[in-house]
Order: structure tokens, then sequence, then C-alpha cells
């Protein structure tokens, strides 16, 4: 750069033009006091006009300036992302500005993808046709090509980026890509580990060892993302199971050329396993006795020291002092090891803690989630005091939600000393899904099921769910949603809807088509337990089956036409499992009530209560015992029960009895007809334990199990002269089950052998079913 010749005679300067020379690749030397100029010039600028380059240009014709100005004014023009060069000097009264603009792209090509179509590869790129091109994009969308296939399981993937000039300054650009053999996981080892196994603790993690599923489940691949969070899990998993101590040493994975596939080695130490010693309440407020709060305290002395315990004591603590008007109050547990005993001392700290006030909360990331359903997660809104215990429990909620990859709520100082800004950072993730599926059903024959599922409609957190499905002698459509917070408050407003229709079955007589729907609201009382309210209205449309000579009797027992249910009830749920699709711990109660007759044709009352129990048989063994009693009853007001409100009750109560194969029965002339009844009650012993020599990554189990119950009483239909046998006969059952946790959902196979039954009951030994535990 040449400095004007009115001020040559000025020093040049000795540290701010260096730093300015390394960044522009070309600059002189200015005067360490200020300069003016009359005008500036733009020199190399092709597409872009030049008033746009002086706007970002920060000296003016006529002002002081300095070597600072020209710093920031480089920066500015450097930061617009359209220029791979800038320079700045000054030639007389003129300050000339030389630019070499970056080029823009022509066209966008793949090259070498066969396993990923262009589609998916264009939604990762910043490369996009008529937008400038930088080296610093490029090689972002390079290395966010590589992140994709290392996700898809092919880690040696290698990708570059190639330009080729075309005229008007334009590039065409080409992602070169050699995809490679898709990765796996030969081997996933434990080094440590003393209170489980190996197996268990892999069902415990994401990463899953290659197998024969593995083409369709795709978790064997190899992540750090997916690595970290594993080490997350096991974490959380030997914290709650009462080694406080644990920590995760390394988690190393090691690439095996030869096989093409990863080994990964996580090293750990356990630590002894704790129990909770005293557990004792301190509060330094006098308003707060610590009497008052020991209700809420989940941690019991002598029970295996469990951190999500400690957590949700702290949670239900601040709140209930909340709500006496302490807003500022915090609790703190301290924890006293004692190492010869092995126990835990846990104290909870109650004081006033620091007055802070939430400013405001700023949510980032969120690109397809609206703001509103992050916000409503959060117990705290502008303005209101703020607690930290609170923001952990809205952090674990937006964690369970399932919309988002990540969660992290951090705070930012506000305005004031007394101010805080809550900033969540989430990324969201896909939380749709369509499935096709098929299989068998000793109760239906072969079906299949269409499906299609969204747990975040629109962004707005809402859920739907459409089902379409059928089988050799039923089909049926199911459509549900539900608004999880209606009119803004923790409140699950939700409908039900379907439409299904069933023939010419071997436990049937009779053609049934049935449509309806259910309206419910949903309330939570405490994370444990939740009521919900509901109206539903059912019709049904009953016809003789085709080859039934006994119509007089089948029309007095199902009836003939239609006949419409109208009911309101509510549901009362209670439960403390530790996963829904692989119950190993907890207790889970349900209580329903309906009430028929608000319109419609019948008139009842309909109860029905299901309690479950699993346990660790013997602990760190994956085997579980688990016990269910059930019970139900439906009584008429004002007319007798039609049959076919009565509770009809087979193979998935008691196994070793077909669908309908116990209960009360009428002879007929040439066939009898299952009446169900007005009263049940049925209880199951069982104990699953993981499958012998079957990798855990399977999900294999086997089962052995003993079931025992009744169903009785039916009012008799008028007009009908034959024979019902009805009684409350024990029926009972033995046998072995096998099940997968599959991709498709839980399928089980059982084998029972009936062991009391009567002679009218019919029996099935073999029964195979598909669904969730719940």
């Amino acid at each position: 750069m040449t400095v004007a010749r009115g001020v040559a005679r000025i020093a040049l300067m000795t540290v701010a033009v260096p730093v300015l020379a390394a960044q522009t690749g070309v600059l002189g030397s200015l005067s360490a006091e200020a300069a003016v100029i009359r005008s500036v010039v733009v020199q190399g600028n092709q597409r872009v006009d030049s008033e746009t380059v002086r706007s970002y240009v920060l000296i003016q014709p006529g002002r002081n300036f300095g070597p600072a100005d020209i710093d920031r004014s480089v920066q500015a023009l450097y930061a617009t992302g359209l220029f791979s060069d800038v320079s700045i000097t000054q030639r007389g009264n003129s300050l000339v500005v030389k630019v070499s603009e970056n080029a823009v792209v022509g066209t966008v090509r793949f090259q070498g993808n066969k396993k990923i179509k262009r589609a998916m590869l264009e939604g990762l790129l910043e490369t996009k046709p008529r937008a400038v091109v930088t080296d610093a994009k490029l090689q972002g969308d390079v290395e966010r090509i590589k992140g994709y296939y290392q996700h898809t399981g092919r880690a040696q993937a290698d990708v570059r980026a190639e330009t080729t000039p075309r005229d008007n300054g334009r590039v065409d650009v080409t992602f070169v890509i050699t995809e490679g053999s898709r990765t796996g996981i030969s081997d996933i080892e434990f080094v440590g580990n003393k209170a489980f196994s190996d197996g268990r603790l892999r069902s415990v993690i994401q990463t899953k060892e290659t197998n024969f599923l593995s083409w369709f489940t795709k978790r064997d691949v190899y992540d750090d993302a997916k690595l970290a969070a594993d080490q997350e899990l096991l974490r959380r998993f030997y914290l709650r199971s009462g080694y406080a101590d644990f920590r995760v040493v390394s988690a190393e994975p090691t690439f095996d050329e030869a096989r093409n596939k990863y080994v990964i080695t996580f090293t750990i130490e356990e630590g002894p396993r704790y129990k909770f010693g005293a557990v004792n309440v301190d509060s330094s407020i006098p308003e707060v006795s610590a009497d008052s709060l020991k209700d809420v305290v989940k941690t019991k002395s002598g029970r295996t020291f469990n951190a999500l315990l400690i957590e949700r004591t702290l949670e239900d603590m601040t709140y209930a002092i909340a709500k006496t008007g302490y807003s500022f109050a915090q609790v703190r547990p301290r924890a006293d090891r004692n190492y010869e005993t092995n126990t835990i001392d846990i104290t909870y700290m109650v004081d006033e803690g620091p007055r802070l006030y939430v400013e405001r909360i700023d949510v980032r990331g969120n690109d397809r989630t609206r703001d509103y359903v992050i916000r409503r997660e959060f117990d705290m809104a502008e303005g209101d005091a703020y607690n930290r215990v609170l923001a952990d429990r809205a952090e674990r909620r937006l964690r369970n939600l399932g919309y988002f990859k990540s969660v992290n709520v951090t705070t930012e100082p506000g305005s004031s000393p007394d101010r805080v800004v809550i900033v969540v950072n989430v990324e969201d993730q896909s939380t749709g899904s369509f499935t096709v599926g098929g299989g068998y059903s000793t109760d239906d024959g072969f079906i299949a099921e269409v499906s299609m599922q969204e747990k975040n409609f629109l962004g707005r957190g809402q859920y739907l769910k459409i089902t379409v499905g059928g089988g050799e002698n039923s089909q049926n459509f199911n459509m549900s949603f539900t608004e999880p917070y209606f009119l803004g408050r923790r409140m699950a407003l939700g409908f039900d809807a379907f439409y299904q229709t069933s023939d010419d079955t071997n436990d049937r007589p009779y053609n049934l088509d049935s449509y309806g729907g259910t309206l419910r609201l949903g309330l939570p009382i405490t994370d444990d337990l939740d009521v919900q309210f509901n109206y539903k209205l059912a019709n049904r449309d009953v016809s003789a089956r085709t080859g039934v000579t006994d119509t007089d009797a089948l029309k007095a027992i199902y009836g003939d036409g239609e006949y419409l249910n109208s009911s309101i009830g509510y549901q009362v749920t209670y439960s403390t499992i530790d996963n829904k699709q692989d119950p190993r711990d907890g207790l889970y109660f349900r209580l329903n009530q309906d009430f028929a007759g608000v319109g419609g044709d019948g008139q009842w009352v309909k109860t029905t209560a299901d309690a479950r129990y699993y346990k660790e048989v013997v602990p760190e063994t994956g085997i579980v015992g688990f016990l269910k009693i059930g019970a139900g009853n439906i009584t008429g007001w004002g007319d007798d029960v039609a049959i076919l409100d009565n509770f009809f009750k087979g193979g998935e109560t008691i196994r070793g009895f077909k669908a309908r194969g116990y209960g009360a029965r009428y002879d007929g002339v040439n066939d009898s007809y299952a009446l169900g009844g007005k009263n049940y009650v049925n209880a199951t012993a069982e104990v699953q334990f993981p499958m012998p020599l079957a990798p855990s990554d399977l999900g294999l189990r086997g089962a052995v199990f003993a079931d025992a119950g009744t169903l009785f009483d039916v009012d008799r239909p008028s007009g009908l002269a034959g024979e019902i046998h009805d009684d409350a006969s024990i029926r009972s059952s033995v046998g072995a089950s096998i099940l997968w946790n599959s991709p498709f959902g839980l399928l089980r196979a059982d084998f029972a052998q009936a062991l009391t039954k009567e002679s009218y009951d019919e029996e099935q030994f073999f029964r195979f079913s598909a669904g969730t535990q719940f």
C-alpha cells in the first residue's frame, strides 16, 4: 500500500500493519496519525456492484481514519463470503479497495454414490447452485457427507470435492465419493465388570453387535455420538443399581481391517454396591419444617442406592416448598459414605438460595418443533424465581419426549445481577414412522397391517397414529390423536376412532361390523399417577354366519341387527415400572369403570382392575419374576346385560385355552356357543430369563408360567330353551414361552397345558401373539 505524499514523513506502524498484512496478503503502511480521503475506489468486482462493496467499508470520505478502521473494513468484506481476497490501499486522496470475487456455483454433482440417494446428499450441503463457493463451505460439505456415511455404517467412506471452472466466474462442483463396504461391530467387550455380565450390559447400551438382523435394525453402526451416549447409559444404569462410585475409564473402538468390523471395549470401575443409610431433612428456613417434607422423600433407609430416587426427591421437595411461598428455597443432597458398611447417609439440605429471576427463556436449534412445545415443559416462566432443580426437571422432560437428538439446558447472565437467561439448546430428530407388517396369529390367522405414526405432529407435540389392517377373517381401521397440553395446561385431550369387521371365524358363529370412537381427557396427578375421563360411542351390527343352522338360538343369544352403546367412564393408572418395553422392576395398577346408558341401547356399569408386579428374582442375572392379578364385573341396571357386552376370555388370560375357550357356554343343535360372563378373576405367575446360548443382542428370552382364573354368570337370553353351562370353577394351566423383542415388536410363542377345566371348554396347546408388554 502507498501512503499519501502529505503524510509520508510519519513513521510506519510497527504492530497494526503486520497484522493487517497477514490477513489481506497485500497491505502497505499507514501513518500512525489519522488520515483523510476524498473517495473510495473499488477494483476487481465483476458481479457485485461497487456500492455494495462500499457499504461494507467503514471509512467515509472526508472523515479521519486509521489502521484499525481498515482492519475492520477488511474483516467486514471477508465476512460477506463474497470474496476470496481483499486488500485496501491509500493512493493519493483515494482509498482503493481491491477484491477478488468467489466463484458462483453452476451445478452440483455427485459421483460414486450408490447406497445413498442424491436427494439425501443434497440436503446435507451448504454449497448450492447460484450461490458463492468457498473452500470452507466445500470442506464442511465433505465432512458432513463423510459423517452421514459413517452414520449408516460406512466408516471407511472417502469424499473429496472437485471444482471445474466455467465462463463468467462460475464453477461446477463434483463430490467424488468412494463408499466402501459397510462396516459392523464384531464384539462389544467390557473390562472390569463383576456385578453384571457382558450380556446384561450390552442390553443397556444402544450400540449392538452385528447379527442376522443388522441389515434391518442398523444398530451395529459405530458412531462417536452413540458411543458417548452409551457411556451415559451405563453410568445411569449403575447409579440406579447401587454403584455410586461407578465410572467409565475408557470406551475404545478398534477397527479390524481384515474383518471390516469394529471391536468396542468399555473399561469400567464399578466400585462397591451401596444401600441408603440414614435419611434426614435439614431445613434452615424456620417456616419450612423438616417433618413436613418427609412424606415426599423417596429414598428409604435400607433400600439399594438409586440416584434416580434422589433426583425425584429433590424435584418433589422443591416443588412442595415452592407451593408454600418460598420460591427461592433450594434443596441440596449431602451424601456421606460409610465404606465399612457400604451405606450412604443422605441429608436433604433446605435453605434460601440466591434471589435470581428468570429474565427470559431462549430456545435454540429447534428447526421443526415449535418454541411453545419446549417452553411448556418448564415449571418456570419469564419473571418467576429461578430454580436449578426445576430447570433440571424440564431438561429431563424434554429428553423423555423423544423429539430431540440432544437437549442441553444452561444459563447466561441477564441484564442485571439478579437476572438469568435460561438457554435451551436442542436438535430435532425424526419422530415419524411408517411401518408395513405381517404375521400369523392363532386367533386371527394371517394378518397384515400398515401403520403411520407421528409423535410430534406438525412440530406441535401432538400424537397421531393411523392403522389399517386385516386378516383372513377381519379388517380394521384405527385412528388416534392426542393433544398433550389442552388449553396450555398439562392435560391430554384426544380421541380414538375405529371401524372393524369380523366374519366366518371358528370362535364366533356370527358376523360383526362395529364402528365408533372415544373422546378422552387425561390429568396427571403425580409422576406415577394419572386419571383419564372418557366418553365412548360404539355401534355394532350382528348377523348370522353363513352355514349356521340354529339361527333362532343365535339371534336370541347375540342379537340381530344394530346395537348402540353410549358410555362415560374414567381410568386411574399408577405405575412405577422401570421400562415399559422390558420391565424388570416396579408396580403397575389400573382401574377402569364405565357407565352405559347415556343414550344408546345398553344400560350397565362395567368395572375392571389390573395389577402387575415385576422384580428380578436373582439380582443382576436378568431373571425377572412377574405376578399379575385381574378382575372385572359388569352389572346391568334396568335391563339384563346383553351377551355381547359380557367379558369374553381365553388364551390371552389363561394360556392353554382357545380364544373364548372358557366361561359360560350354550349347547345348540349342532354347535355350542360362547356366552362369556359378567364376572372374571384371573392370575398369572411367570418367570422370564435370558435364553441360554443366544446372544443377548437378539432379544430372545424364555419363560415358564402358571395361569389360573374363572369367568362366570350370564343373564339368560329370553326365548333360549337349551342348556347353559355356567359355573365359577377354576381353570388353570402351566407352560413355557419363547419371547423375542424383535424389530417388529414383541413376538411371543406360548406352549401350555390345561390342568383344570370343564368338559365344554376348548383347549389350545400352542398360541402365537405379537404386541408390547402394555
